[in-house]
């Protein structure tokens, strides 16, 4: 099973407060290009990134991508 965990700290690093509210998020993992949410809370944009990430995966990966938030 494909487990996906959220890294806020280079957001935090940028704006010295964690991330939260509504906007277009950005996001990258595995060191892919960013990937943009559509405007929306931080907790609907996590729940759509976390969809992305799992369609991005091969179908038989079993493992844990750590998804960084960023600035």
């Amino acid at each position: 099973m494909l487990t996906v965990t959220f890294d806020d700290m280079p957001y935090k690093r940028s704006h010295m407060a964690p991330p939260k509210g509504r906007g277009s998020w950005a996001f990258a993992f595995e060191g892919r290009e960013p990937i943009f949410s559509p405007s929306m809370t931080l907790t609907e944009a996590k729940k759509w990134a976390k969809a992305e990430v799992r369609k991005a995966a091969p179908a038989d990966f079993k493992g844990h991508v750590v998804v960084e938030i960023l600035p």
